[in-house]
């Protein structure tokens, strides 16, 4: 079989409505933090146009409010505003550039909001509070209802004047319309009480407004009311399924699922909806998995959202056989920057959400790089540094690659995600110009040998061990632990909560059946982790039974129990018997050798966790602009050493 031919089936055309689609990936709505006053900016042009180039069939444009009451956020796109033909024709300028077809969301979050004071006021067919936000909604007035319908066929024909090919409604992740579907949350008595009255009053604003664009709606396959929705849709050209309910913690994991969320959910929670062509999301990485999807017939169209964030190019790579794919780990970088207010980003892809700004590496042909580390922030350094045309070497004191990451790798949480980031480093590790040291830890001397052009130092960090006194509980790390180290039937986890490896301890501890318990000295459980993340973990630890004891940090071992006090009122201590003591109190740098190699006149550039232990975020970014002398200081940027020769 040729590489042209591995995915006949997803690179297939389709006419959907009034156009037609070159392929049948598609990037589905979701928010980049790339807006200014609720209008796309420049960058936020960037960003889709990139996707588009990169062969994109369809993209949908992220939740588009189509009244002051619906913004979800302070970032919220407002189709309502007037700016907003001429700031989102742009947008479709950019995309039909490039052979894409361009859709906008039309949107009302309802009683969700994700807010800092001053918030606006939240509305809602009825006063029900939502768990998630607590936020505490009014009833809609019934000139309210018609005025937010009024907005979807104003939003309508704005989109189409800016030259966009379609819209889709959102009646998903119990949002407005689905509130309205729900008896929960729809305790009216008028004849708004029928929740599909609304979506077939907004169906058909649309149309009258618009008719000459496509038109989809978008719903939660898994909701209950996702039948009854899929039936009121009459002159609609489509479906999209996904998962999710922004209402709850847990419900609200599968609007971005990451692992070990199931991957072939979406196939079995489809098959009620095809009487429309299809479109479906929700943890679609691979190509080979979307084209069997699509040759099954299951879907029509296949949304490759994330992996689309973690590479633009995903469509032109798959008419080449895949070859280069830059894989979605699942990580949720994307989705936590969302939910920080911060632009969107990509663990693995540092270009996205900055594709304008993001700098190129040099030219190196011909030149040689020392990497000192082989975990995110060293193979993200070596892998630029050969695309730049150098020849590296790659040194890494374990006998294997990822470093922490490695580590991390054996907890139920991070498997998925860590084999698939490492795999995206296979072509490194077959370059004819990387020579790779496993088991190797240079000296200064044993660089400066090598005489080389640029030595990037990606060290890592350690994990703290505080000196406790000997007794008959056995002592570890959690990286220990997670490196195979056998404990005791009864393990304590001291867990600071500042990182994933205490959760991850429990997490793995349990699965093995062992009696844990976590004693966490933060607010919460999984500080660290994001939210749908932390949702995960917590449904396994409590299946699992594990312990979890709250606000409490390590103060001694004493006899056969270990001794805590609380984090507000350190007065009030706890002893807890343990056969095993997971210590999981934060990392420090391993820095030493950065000083010692400027001393001796190298170019050298320290990145990631030994200039200062943060995320795969920071050091995969990091070790990427490694190789760049001139770094926006917007970035979180590499370290550059003066040279005691200079």
């Amino acid at each position: 079989m040729s590489a042209q031919s591995l995915y006949t089936n997803l690179l297939e055309p389709l006419d959907l409505g009034p156009v037609r689609l070159r392929n049948r990936i598609v990037s589905t709505a979701h928010q980049t933090g790339l807006v200014h006053a609720h209008l796309p900016t420049e960058a936020f042009a960037d960003y889709h146009e990139a996707r588009a180039r990169g062969g994109a069939a369809m993209i949908v444009i992220e939740a588009t409010a189509v009244h002051p009451t619906g913004l979800l956020t302070s970032d919220t796109l407002g189709g309502y505003l007037e700016p907003a033909a001429e700031a989102f024709g742009e947008v479709a300028l950019r995309v039909h550039r490039h052979g894409g077809v361009l859709l906008a969301q039309l949107f009302h979050g309802g009683r969700e909001q994700i807010m800092s004071p001053p918030r606006k006021a939240a509305v809602a067919p009825s006063a029900v509070p939502t768990e998630r936000f607590h936020t505490e909604p009014r009833a809609l007035s019934e000139w309210e209802i018609e005025e937010i319908i009024a907005g979807y066929a104003t939003c309508a024909r704005t989109m189409a004047d800016a030259g966009l090919d379609g819209v889709e409604v959102s009646a998903a992740h119990r949002y407005l319309i689905a509130q309205f579907f729900d008896p929960a949350t729809n305790r009216r008595d008028d004849r708004w009480r029928d929740g599909g009255l609304l979506l077939e009053r907004i169906l058909a604003a649309v149309r009258s407004a618009a008719p000459e664009l496509m038109l989809g709606v978008r719903v939660t396959a898994t909701a209950a009311e996702a039948a009854e929705i899929a039936s009121r849709l009459a002159d609609v050209d489509y479906l999209s399924v996904t998962f999710g309910d922004a209402s709850t913690l847990l419900g609200a994991v599968g609007i971005v699922p990451p692992p070990p969320f199931p991957r072939d959910a979406l196939d079995s929670a489809s098959r009620p909806f095809h009487a429309l062509p299809l479109i479906g999301t929700g943890r679609i990485f691979d190509l080979a998995a979307a084209d069997q999807l699509v040759r099954s017939g299951r879907l029509d169209l296949v949304g490759m959202t994330r992996a689309l964030i973690a590479d633009p190019d995903l469509p032109r790579k798959a008419a080449d056989g895949g070859r280069g794919v830059r894989r979605c780990t699942g990580c949720n970088v994307c989705i936590a920057h969302y939910h920080a207010g911060e632009p969107i980003a990509c663990m693995v892809n540092p270009l996205t959400g900055r594709e304008r700004s993001f700098p190129r590496p040099p030219d190196l042909s011909g030149r040689s790089v020392v990497v000192i580390g082989a975990g995110p922030a060293g193979l993200a350094a070596a892998s630029t540094a050969l695309e730049a045309g150098a020849a590296v070497t790659l040194f890494e004191q374990s006998h294997r690659i990822g470093g922490q990451a490695a580590i991390a790798g054996s907890a139920p949480g991070q498997r998925e995600t860590v084999a698939r980031f490492l795999a995206n480093f296979d072509d490194l590790l077959g370059s004819e110009r990387l020579k790779l040291c496993l088991g190797s830890s240079p000296s200064a001397e044993d660089v400066e040998a090598l005489h080389p052009d640029l030595v990037v130092v990606a060290t890592g960090a350690r994990p703290i061990r505080p000196a406790l006194p000997d007794s008959g509980i056995e002592v570890l790390t959690s990286w220990e632990v997670l490196d195979g180290a056998r404990v005791g039937k009864r393990v304590v986890i001291a867990d600071w909560g500042g990182d994933p490896s205490g959760v991850d301890c429990a997490d793995l501890l349990c699965e093995a059946g062992h009696d844990v318990s976590l004693v966490v000295g933060s607010h919460a459980v999984g500080e660290a982790l994001h939210p749908y993340r932390r949702a995960l973990y917590m449904a396994r630890l409590h299946i699992g039974g594990v312990d979890i004891v709250h606000h409490l940090r390590l103060r001694a071992i004493v006899g056969d129990a270990v001794e805590f006090e609380n984090i507000y009122e350190p007065r009030l201590t706890t002893r807890l018997q343990a056969e095993s003591l997971v210590l999981a109190l934060g990392r420090e740098p391993a820095d030493e050798l950065i000083n010692e190699l400027g001393h001796r006149g190298l170019r050298v550039v320290a990145a990631g966790d030994c200039i200062g232990p943060r995320s795969m975020e920071e050091a995969v970014l990091e070790g990427t602009l490694a190789l760049s002398e001139t770094v926006d200081e917007r970035f979180p940027a590499p370290m550059w050493v003066p040279s005691a020769r200079n």
